[in-house]
Parts: structure tokens; C-alpha cells; sequence
């Protein structure tokens, strides 16, 4: 660790720095190797082990032995998943070891890089620790509060011939005591060639880190100091584009970060959805709550959820907010079990759910509960009709038992088929059950089931699935690689037929 790291850790640690709340899942091995991959490339070899004897706590380890490689003697893992949007935190990366060699932690910042470079860059501790018999913890702290990364992933290497024991990992964020910033909305949305300046709180007199990056555009960086006081402007000009792009504007200061998306659209399409929102015409506050798959909780702080709330603000100042608990691979029988509590994928999103007051409830679903597999002959998706209808049923009995609000079933989005089987077909090879999303056939058999129950139990129903169907430019709604989830353009045609529902008086 370099010195002015550690100098820097060390006067924040005196200062009751705050840390964040471990960023891994399983981190004593419980359950398996879940946390670390390597790769064929490099030397080593990882095994897990099962024995409290040779754990730190419980009864999970890791084993990673050195091999000769490249001209000398290493093992190396790489942490699974990435940590995304990293610039302007501080991260402390941490382990308990023991066994024999030096045992070096570091990270890998992916960047985009200057021509003719590696698209990342490796941070390793300057001086590794020597291991012994007896456990030891080993911490390293990358700080990203002056650098950019698109992305981070941590990384153990083990130097020398030995064989390390490796137990309880753990990967926090540190935020400087009384750090903060803040922007009064997360999400804007500008016709091109406005130049609006951004401000923002934080500390007074104190240095800030702006980073910008606009499309696919390399990161704009900028130092500030706020005002006394603790306002700091990012001037428009610094972000402001000629053509509709997503700008994403990050302000740090002592660890804490502050995110602003502002999307700049052409100016018929901006005075289309501030109608829209006009039309809506809310004379009380409107708290609505979003529940979906990862159509709804990918892309947050501009996606359609975060655009609705942006130009209903835009119509009503402060009359609208929102609670997005959407969960990337949901469907409805997942739905169904994290919100009774039961063990379910990432049960802690529903965690005091219902500790607030709703307005409005908007579930969006369909599109993994309508993926099929190469075993049933694409013939059966995941979830059958069936079973839709009947979890859709208990779902909605326990939403009334916790809130009076509407409900609102937005039907399952028209998927670009042809990139879904394109996809499909390329894994097949390999994966002989491999999973086709955007069947039309069943996408449509899923929104039968979500008519018929709007019907039998008086849920409003938003058809987006034949606009989508019908748009003149339908692969623009989705991201490209993928054809299922939405692209810029496609969380704005959601937001808009959201808009425009609401106009029309849907769930209200």
C-alpha cells in the first residue's frame, strides 16, 4: 500500500470513517467457491476446502497454491463481478490468510484507454504480506476519489512458491466522516444544445472530483472547490451536447458520490413528454412504487422510472417520487416468494417495503417468466399460464392487505425476436438447455393472463406490447447485444406510455 494511501486511511480511520456494509455474498465459502475465478492464463491452482480445521470461521476455505508462469513462481484469483461506476470511492479490500509466500492484494481498473493500450490498468500493493501458520488479516485500499474506471474487480496473488489459506473476505466502501454530496434530482432530461448548469451540495470548502462521460466518449475529468456555502456548479457547458446522448455526471468528495444522468433528447421530443405530464394534472403528492424484472432495475437514475418522476417534476414541482424495487431476473413466482418472505433471489429488495404509503403500484414483468428452453422444445415457457395466474392472484391479495393503492399491470414488452433466437442459436452448441427469451407466442399467452385477471379483479391494464410490436424502429427500444432489454430510447417510450396513462386517469 502506498504511503500516502495509508496516511490517508489512517487519518480517516481516527476519524470514525464510515464503512459501508460488505459489498460480497457468501464471503467465509460457505456455500462454495462463489467469490473467486482465475484464468487459464495464469499460474496456480484454486481448490475449495470444507473442514473447520483448516477454515478461519466455520467450516469454508479457499486453497490457492503458486505454479511457475510467465518467468516466475505466482497464483492469482480474480474476485467475481465487477464493482461498476467506481470513480470517486474508496474501496478497502480485505481478507484473512495464513500458509507460506507473500500474498499481494490489488485491483483492476478497466478504462477506456488511450490508443493502442490495454482497456485496464492493474493497483498492487507496493509490499505483500509474508504468511505463517497463524491467521493474519491482509487489507489493501484502492482510492478512486481522484481517478476514473468504468469498472473495478479486485484480485489476490500469491507470489513465490507456497500454498495460502484464504477465509472471510470482505470489500467496503469508505466515506471520509461528515462527507456528502447531493443533487436535487438524479435524472434530468435537456433538448440538445441546452447548456443547463448543474449544482450540487456538499461540505463547504472542499475539494470535489467531476467526472463526465458523455456516450461512449472517454471520461471528462475536473477539479472543483464548493463554495462556503457547499454549493458547487458544473458548468453546462462542460456537458452539453449537439445530438441526443446520455451523459452521465459523477461529483465526489471524501468517498461520497453523487450521480446525475442527463439525457438530452431533440426538442420535439421534449416538448412531447412535458405535455404528456402536464396532462397528467396532479393537484396532491404522488408516491408510486415500480415492481419488475431487470427491464425495471437495470439502467437506474435514467431509466423509465426515473424519467416519469423526472417530467412529472418538471410539470408539478415536488408533487412526485418513487420507490423502484425492481429485480434484474424476476418473475412472478419470484415476485410471489420475497414479497411473503420466503427464501428468494435478493429477498432483501422487498426489505420495509410496506414501511411507506403508495399511490400507485406499477408491476412489470414477462420477460424471463416467458423465456423457454431447448428441453421443452420452446414449446413451455418458465413459467406456464398457469402458474402466472395463479402467483399473479397472490401477489396482488398481499399488495391489498398492505396498501389501498392502485395497481397497475403493464403488459410484457415486444421483444426483438430475431436478436433473442440469434443468441439462442450461438449458445446452443454449447449449452444444449439453452434458454430463448421474446417468443412472441408466449409473451402474448403471458399478457392474456394479465387481461383476464385486470378484469376478474379490477387491476388497470397498459398495453405497451403493441405499440413495441408496431414501432417503425422497434430494435432502437432495445440494447442491440440483447434485443430484451430497454435502450435510452426504449425507457423513454415506456416513460411516455406511463405518461400517458396517467393522463388518461389509469389506476387514479
Amino acid at each position: 500500500m502506498n504511503r500516502r494511501i495509508m496516511f490517508l486511511l489512517g487519518a480517516w480511520l481516527a476519524g470514525n470513517v464510515v464503512l459501508a456494509a460488505n459489498l460480497l455474498k457468501n464471503p467465509g465459502f460457505e456455500g462454495g467457491n462463489t467469490l473467486f475465478d482465475t484464468q487459464s492464463y495464469w499460474a496456480g491452482t484454486v481448490e475449495h476446502i470444507q473442514d473447520a480445521a483448516q477454515a478461519h470461521t466455520g467450516k469454508g476455505a479457499i486453497r490457492l497454491v503458486s505454479a511457475p508462469g510467465r518467468g516466475t513462481v505466482f497464483g492469482r484469483l480474480l474476485l467475481r463481478g465487477k464493482q461498476a461506476k467506481p470513480s470517486g470511492k474508496v474501496y478497502v479490500f480485505s481478507l484473512w490468510a495464513r500458509g507460506t509466500g507473500k500474498l499481494h492484494l490489488g485491483g483492476i481498473r478497466y478504462i477506456t484507454p488511450p490508443e493502442g493500450k490495454p482497456p485496464y490498468e492493474y493497483d498492487w500493493q507496493e509490499e505483500g504480506t509474508t504468511l505463517s501458520d497463524t491467521w493474519q488479516k491482509v487489507s489493501y485500499t484502492i482510492d478512486l476519489s481522484r481517478r476514473v474506471a468504468n469498472s473495478l474487480a479486485m484480485v489476490v496473488e500469491l507470489r513465490g512458491e507456497g500454498a495460502a489459506y484464504l477465509d472471510d473476505v470482505s470489500l467496503e466502501t469508505v466515506v471520509q466522516p461528515g462527507a456528502f454530496v447531493t443533487a436535487q434530482s438524479r435524472h434530468q432530461v435537456l433538448p440538445v444544445g441546452k447548456a443547463e448548469d448543474l449544482v450540487l451540495t456538499t461540505q463547504p470548502q472542499v475539494p470535489v472530483f467531476v467526472s463526465i462521460t458523455k456516450g461512449k466518449d472517454a471520461q471528462d475529468c475536473h477539479e472543483l472547490t464548493s463554495s462556503a456555502e457547499g454549493k458547487i456548479v458544473v458548468p453546462g457547458a462542460w456537458f452539453v451536447s449537439a445530438e441526443p446522448v446520455a451523459c452521465r455526471i459523477a461529483a465526489c468528495s471524501g468517498g461520497a458520490v453523487a450521480q446525475v444522468d442527463v439525457a438530452f433528447v431533440t426538442p420535439e421530443s421534449f416538448v412531447r413528454s412535458l405535455g404528456l405530464a402536464k396532462s397528467a394534472v396532479l393537484t396532491k403528492p404522488l408516491r408510486i412504487l415500480y415492481l419488475g424484472d431487470s427491464l425495471t432495475d437495470f439502467d437506474r437514475g435514467m431509466n423509465y422510472c426515473d424519467k416519469v418522476d423526472f417530467w412529472l417534476n418538471q410539470a408539478f414541482p415536488g408533487l412526485a417520487s418513487f420507490h423502484n424495487a425492481g429485480v434484474g431476473g424476476d418473475y412472478i413466482t419470484r415476485m410471489e416468494d420475497r414479497i411473503y418472505g420466503r427464501p428468494a433471489h435478493r429477498r432483501e429488495m422487498y426489505d420495509g417495503l410496506w414501511n411507506e404509503k403508495y399511490d400507485l403500484i406499477f408491476i412489470f414483468l414477462g420477460h424471463n417468466d416467458t423465456k423457454t428452453t431447448a428441453k421443452s422444445g420452446l414449446k413451455v415457457p418458465v413459467v406456464p399460464p398457469e402458474a402466472q395466474d395463479a402467483s399473479f392472484r397472490k401477489v396482488v391479495a398481499l399488495i391489498r392487505q398492505q396498501s389501498s393503492a392502485p395497481i397497475v399491470f403493464i403488459s410484457g414488452a415486444s421483444m426483438v425476436e430475431e436478436i433473442c433466437r440469434r443468441n439462442y442459436e450461438k449458445a446452443l452448441p454449447t449449452r444444449p438447455n439453452s434458454t430463448l427469451f421474446g417468443l412472441p407466442e408466449h409473451v402474448e399467452a403471458f399478457n392474456d393472463v394479465l387481461q383476464k385477471l385486470s378484469k376478474e379483479l379490477g387491476i388497470a391494464y397498459l398495453d405497451v406490447y403493441t405499440p413495441m410490436k408496431n414501432h417503425p424502429d422497434k430494435p432502437s427500444l432495445f440494447n442491440p447485444s440483447d434485443g430484451i432489454h430497454l435502450s435510452t430510447a426504449g425507457h423513454a417510450f415506456v416513460a411516455d406510455a406511463i405518461l400517458t396513462a396517467l393522463a388518461h386517469g389509469i389506476g387514479r
